[in-house]
């Protein structure tokens, strides 16, 4: 980024933004218990505080053994003053402002100043949490740290310690330092896409830090997006790399000499933005969320800090992040706005590494200069065209370009031009592009298609990431499309990475595209996906539960995944209730079977063990993404269902089943509302059935689901206790059958009570069944049908019970007798022999 003042002789713009890549995360097949006993839960407040403590002081002990400043240690009189008129060092610090031991350096004495030799490093103080004054509640991280601090240093601190997740893509925005002129539709339209893109890829904004320039621009546009946006949508992660010695106010950021060391990590500084008491120094911007401020013992020099956020964007780039099963090397993109001859050496030496840039066109500067040539072929960008846009865009300063500089300025923006798959030009309105956040991303699968990736491989990676980016509108537009037909069988590793990443709309493309559930569903891919499952769903917990219980379980996790899928069949029995089947087998080990997901079929009492299995992969992916109560995955499942009814009934019983043990009040209402939703989509389904055709609608209520365990759809809303899915006008007429048996429901029943006391009046007209062979025949078998019918039942036992009641009455009212007959006697004693 563009200087405020001249840089040191020496300091270095970007370099090296390539690599090979290296793995920094893992996933771990089964995480561990995530829930305790109702005795501990009780004390999770006071655990919390206390491992949060613990949690600072070893944070602060880390910072204080591994992160370093730096102290001039030789004091030697500048012969220039401060701007306050006092005498200082050489490295810029007044003579207050130094350590003791530099006042009397008896090993320096007579030595002209070097910083090489005279400037030490020793643990930082300055370091915590930081806060606004005038800002409201909003807290960040900053520390200072030397300049030849090691890169894997600082992304331990970042990622371990303050705790921010690897990014799925790095956004560099360099460009002027010194405010600038935007037009209010661009400037717009830059805020909007970049925090856009920020957001829904997860990614990292790094700037210089300060409250001018570009940087400015870019703290602006994250303020707007966090007053716009919900506390759920979380906060954006930006970082400021600025220069220590150029930072105004920074003794406010030094912690307390009289804190002790295993306290200070509780330390929150208060900073106040002075634009007006800044001089020569600047403030920094309150709208970062972290600061990395570079410290190299000199003050009011800038440009230290670019060597370092160099080497830290490269390191950064050359990390891998694995998710699914999937791993991408974290991509890195560099924006560029305005900016001087700074800004030219950093765009130069990003192309250089192959880091593609994204130009923005119209917002002034080095920026403009190369937009207009870019289009050219290589022959017209000559020296008296980059004059003739220099002093069309530089008017203020383009007096003091040499002619020498002018050549050397062309041959740079010669080189950057002639790599134009690295180069997009972002132009309002251009091809109806309205959003940076689109030209970011495509500049990054433009350079992709340049790298070393060929034929399949190259689609491929740019599936990767926009499945990392979570940008399915890029995947669609850029992806697939008539230059690759992509074969349903090379979707199967990213839509795992889809669903274990949690995202539908990729999901909802790839079974748009081709993609055949019955081929990508293996025991294989079923036991990786819930050994992914989210740590925090209770299922995960109820599923540790039961493994750590099998006495024939090992301590590590099966080799077999058909025998981890035995386990997760005992918990999902538990969960629909012992009424149905276990829906995946219990495997032998030397049991020879395909690794094709099969679900039972045959009898319930079948114990041999041999019964067939029946594939169904809908269901499977639907359990799996209810569990976890993600409402717009099993939507997108659910409609792949070839039993919608069935699958939409067990969705209630598995998540009102949950919802009893969940202590999450969110989570248990969530789950409450899912299962409400799964009840109407059931409703909406046996509606339209039973529009069409009323019997067949009916049959389906009893109908045995071999895919849900050999239960039935009614039997499924009686368990769960669907009321309105029974109250249903279908299902009651279907109830009332029931009820009358084989007799029509139109009979009075006036007329069954008469028949039931004088039975032959079933010989006559007076009750009529709804077979016609019932209504036609006479005798016994119309008197078996009437008396098996469950209303006459009831009524029967009805009125056996009164007539019992009523003899019994009778003999304690009239015929009890004060003294036992001769009869009763004879039974009283033999009862007793």
């Amino acid at each position: 980024m563009e200087p405020l003042a001249p840089r040191r002789a020496g300091s270095k713009q970007e370099e090296g933004f390539g690599g090979q890549p290296r793995r920094v995360a893992e996933l771990v097949m089964l995480p561990d218990l995530r829930r305790s006993s109702s005795g501990v839960s009780k004390n999770k407040k006071s655990q919390y505080l206390l491992s949060n403590c613990e949690e600072q002081e070893n944070s602060s002990s880390w910072i204080l053994e591994n992160i370093k400043k730096k102290e001039c240690v030789y004091f030697v009189k500048s012969s220039t003053l401060s701007d306050a008129g006092k005498v200082v060092c050489e490295c810029g610090y007044p003579r207050e402002q130094h350590l003791a031991e530099a006042m009397n350096p008896y090993a320096f004495q007579g030595e002209e100043w070097d910083p090489k030799k005279h400037v030490k490093e020793m643990p930082t103080d300055a370091f915590g949490d930081i806060a606004f004054r005038d800002v409201g509640q909003k807290v960040g991280k900053y520390v200072r740290l030397s300049q030849d601090t090691p890169s894997h240093i600082i992304y331990h601190l970042i990622t371990q310690h303050w705790d921010l997740d690897i990014p799925n893509l790095l956004i560099s925005v360099t460009g002027g330092a010194k405010d600038f002129n935007m037009k209010p539709r661009l400037k717009s339209i830059f805020r909007r896409g970049l925090v856009k893109v920020a957001h829904t890829t997860g990614a990292w904004i790094i700037t210089g830090g300060t409250h001018a320039g570009v940087m400015k621009q870019v703290g602006e546009a994250v303020r707007d997006f966090s007053l716009s946006s919900s506390r759920n949508e979380g906060e954006l992660v930006t970082i400021g790399i600025a220069t220590w010695g150029a930072v105004h106010n920074r003794r406010s950021l030094i912690h307390p000499t009289l804190l002790p060391s295993h306290l200070q990590g509780g330390f929150c500084a208060e900073y106040v933005v002075d634009e007006e008491g800044q001089g020569h120094l600047t403030c920094l911007d309150s709208n970062h969320s972290h600061f990395i401020l570079v410290d190299d013992g000199t003050h009011g020099c800038y440009g230290v800090e670019i060597a370092l956020r160099t080497k830290l964007e490269k390191f950064i780039s050359e990390q891998t992040k694995e998710r699914g099963g999937v791993a991408i090397k974290i991509p890195i993109v560099c924006v560029v706005l305005e900016g001087g001859p700074g800004t030219l050496q950093t765009i130069y030496n990003a192309i250089t590494n192959g880091t593609p840039c994204v130009i923005v066109e119209g917002s002034g500067r080095v920026a403009d200069v190369i937009a207009q040539v870019a289009s050219l072929p290589i022959s017209e960008i000559t020296i008296s065209l980059i004059q003739q846009k220099l002093s069309m865009f530089f008017q203020e300063m383009f007096e003091t370009f040499t002619e020498s500089r002018i050549v050397e300025w062309t041959k740079k923006i010669q080189d950057i031009v002639r790599k134009r798959q690295l180069l997009t030009i972002f132009r309002e309105g251009k091809d109806g592009q309205q959003d940076v956040d689109v030209a970011i991303l495509q500049a990054l699968l433009k350079a992709s298609r340049s790298h070393d990736h060929f034929g399949h491989e190259n689609w491929d990676h740019q599936l990767k990431l926009a499945v990392a980016w979570n940008r399915v509108d890029i995947a669609r537009s850029e992806i697939f499309t008539d230059e690759w037909q992509w074969k349903p069988s090379e979707l199967h590793t990213i839509m795992t990475a889809a669903l274990i990443s949690n995202k539908p709309e990729f999901v909802k493309l790839f079974l748009e595209n081709g993609l055949q559930l019955k081929e990508f569903v293996t025991w294989d891919t079923l036991s990786s996906l819930y050994r992914n499952l989210d740590p925090s769903c209770l299922f995960q917990y109820k599923l540790q539960k039961v493994l750590a219980e099998d006495p024939e379980h090992p301590t590590a996790v099966p080799a077999d995944p058909r025998v981890h899928m035995h386990f997760v069949a005992q918990v999902l029995r538990e969960l629909l209730g012992d009424f149905t089947q276990p829906l995946y087998p219990r495997f032998r080990p030397y049991d020879q079977v395909r690794l094709t997901l099969r679900v039972p079929h045959g009898k319930p009492n079948d114990s041999s063990g041999d019964a067939a299995f029946k594939r169904d992969p809908a269901r499977d992916l639907l359990i799996w993404a209810i569990v976890q109560n993600r409402r717009k995955l099993a939507e997108i499942i659910w409609d792949q269902s070839q039993e919608c009814i069935a699958a939409a009934l067990a969705c209630t019983k598995i998540l009102k089943e949950l919802s009893k043990e969940e202590e999450d009040t969110d989570s248990l209402e969530e789950m409450l509302a899912l299962a409400d939703e799964y009840e109407h989509r059931a409703i909406g389904v046996f509606t339209e059935c039973y529009r069409k055709d009323e019997e067949r609608a009916q049959k389906l209520l009893v109908r045995v689901s071999q895919a849900w365990g050999t239960t039935t759809c009614l039997q499924l809303a009686l368990e769960a206790k669907d009321m309105k899915f029974m109250s249903h006008g279908g299902v009651q007429a279907f109830l009332t059958k029931v009820w009358w048996g084989q007799l029509c429901v139109d009979n009075g029943l006036w007329r069954v009570i008469l028949c039931m006391l004088a039975f032959p009046l079933l010989c006559t007209h007076l009750i009529s069944f709804r077979e016609k062979r019932l209504q036609a025949v006479r005798g016994l078998l119309r008197v078996r049908a009437f008396f098996s019918a469950p209303v006459v039942i009831f009524h029967v036992n009805i009125l056996s019970y009164f007539l019992f009641l009523c003899l019994f009455s009778y003999v304690l009212m009239v015929d009890f007798q004060p003294t036992p007959s001769h009869c009763d006697s004879s039974m009283t004693l033999t009862g007793a022999g």
